[in-house]
């Protein structure tokens, strides 16, 4: 039995990233901007916020060691836990950076920016270690609810408020989905605890079809989570009306805590003898074919990144297709493979939207010049993105298709190669944009606080592409605890 102390401790990271998000508006409400001055950048509050989130990652670290299974199997602490709240609390950090210098183009309510992204970030590290599929449920509310705030956030901007209400009715639909299908699995098994639906379904010879059907509305609550296809067609338009600092955050935030559900689910529940392979290798070609091929069209870049992140969803199914320690460790070297270089990608973006107010593809012309290091930033970022070696999404990618081959799903390695192909015909064509294509001349002055986002994440791209070891091994360490080992 673990003790009321012991189990704060556990969750000591989240207090502190609850408690951040509170002293951010506190903060605030202490030492209010008067309303005779201008708005314009409070870097201090994001900085308070990083601090938080920063405190919150050596408690994790510090504790990296420690496994325990809290109110019952509710809450499940283990090295998965721990490689998700990392990754959590360092794409918030550096989506709190990024956000400072363009936060004032559509709002003063700076601190309610930060405090959101805090609190929908402790949404993600819970539902990282939910083991119970009502705390699942409360969970998702608390990453659902502060996004659909943040993606409204520019109410000046017809295209933030009507992306807040498709994302609204995303989770309304998503939510009845997965509300439905877990009443059907706790209605047949009388449990709602993870693992014990797992040793239930495993002593199962055949299904109910109540149980069936709540096992499917389960799944399609999670692609919708993680927009793999055919679940994706909300994307693009949430993707593009959303302030840039926001997309950035939900195009890696918001699908990697969707993928740690889904590693849980799936690995530890989903005892049943269905060629599960081919499922969710059918899942992640869709998914593959249809964002790369949305993509070729697209003239805006924050669009064109989003049907790129719908193709990333389903490299990342890969992993999960493979139902191996090996291909979940892929998975979770893909995610932080990925996560470098879209937020590194996103930096750039922000930093050259601030300056010229566009994400059009046809503005980028010429940045080469203007600002050669955004410009350097932003195509090794996008190389890394379509799989180019030396990168560190060269190594995700080369795990991912292993692992498959292993599990003797070839047939999906070569799709997946085959959209890598593809993929690399609409990034080379922004890199076309940028060192080509005649534009602009004018230097651009753009933000240090995004240039030190671009430096953390393109040398973590470029790092992990020469030496992925370290984090090879912490991501086959983090896999082993779904396999009990």
């Amino acid at each position: 039995m673990i003790s009321p102390a012991d189990t704060l401790i556990h969750l000591l990271p989240e207090v502190i990233v609850a408690i951040t998000g509170a002293v951010v508006i506190v903060a605030d409400l202490v030492w209010k901007r008067p309303d005779h001055v201008r708005p314009g950048p409070r870097p201090w509050l994001a900085y308070l916020g990083i601090a938080g989130l920063a405190a919150a990652a050596v408690v994790t670290v510090a504790m990296a060691g420690r496994s325990a299974e809290l109110f019952e199997g509710l809450v499940i602490i283990d090295p998965l836990t721990t490689f998700f709240r990392l990754l959590f609390l360092g794409i918030a950090a550096v989506v709190l950076l990024v956000a400072v210098d363009p936060l004032p183009r559509f709002t003063r309510w700076d601190a309610e920016f930060h405090a959101l992204v805090l609190w929908c970030t402790l949404g993600h590290m819970l539902l990282a270690s939910a083991g119970e599929l009502f705390t699942i449920f409360l969970a998702l509310q608390l990453t659902s609810l502060p996004l659909i705030v943040l993606i409204g956030y520019a109410k000046r901007d017809k295209r933030s408020g009507e992306a807040a209400l498709k994302y609204l009715l995303l989770v309304l639909v998503s939510t009845a989905v997965l509300l439905y299908g877990m009443s059907f699995i706790y209605g047949s098994l009388g449990t709602s605890t993870v693992a014990e639906i797992g040793d239930l379904l495993a002593g199962m010879t055949t299904v109910e079809p109540v149980l069936a059907l709540g096992l499917v509305l389960l799944l399609t609550g999670f692609a919708f989570k993680i927009t793999a296809a055919p679940f994706h067609y909300w994307v693009p338009d949430v993707y593009q009306g959303a302030p840039t600092p926001v997309t950035a955050f939900m195009s890696v935030g918001s699908k990697f805590a969707g993928f740690a559900l889904a590693l849980r689910i799936i690995i530890t529940g989903l005892h049943l003898p269905l060629n599960w392979h081919v499922i969710f290798g059918v899942m992640a070609a869709l998914s593959m074919t249809i964002g790369n091929l949305g993509a070729i069209k697209q003239t805006d870049i924050k669009r064109l990144l989003a049907y790129s992140g719908i193709a990333q969803a389903g490299f990342l199914l890969i992993g999960i297709a493979a139902l191996s320690e090996s291909g979940v460790a892929a998975l979770l070297f893909y995610t932080v493979a990925y996560g470098l270089a879209n937020l590194a990608a996103f930096a750039a973006i922000i930093a050259f939207a601030q300056s010229t107010g566009s994400t059009a593809l046809a503005d980028y012309a010429g940045l080469g010049r203007r600002a050669p290091l955004t410009a350097f930033v932003l195509t090794v970022a996008l190389l890394s993105l379509a799989g180019l070696p030396l990168m560190a999404g060269f190594v995700a990618k080369f795990h991912v298709f292993l692992q498959a081959t292993q599990a003797g799903l070839v047939w999906l390695v070569a799709i997946g190669v085959a959209n890598s192909v593809v993929s690399l015909y609409y990034y080379l064509r922004i890199v076309w944009q940028i060192y080509v294509a005649e534009g602009e001349s004018a230097p651009l002055a753009l933000p240090w606080r995004s240039g030190v986002a671009m430096g953390v994440c393109i040398s973590g791209v470029l790092i992990l592409g020469v030496y992925p070891e370290p984090m090879l091994t912490a991501a086959a360490h983090a896999a082993s605890a779904l396999f009990g080992k």
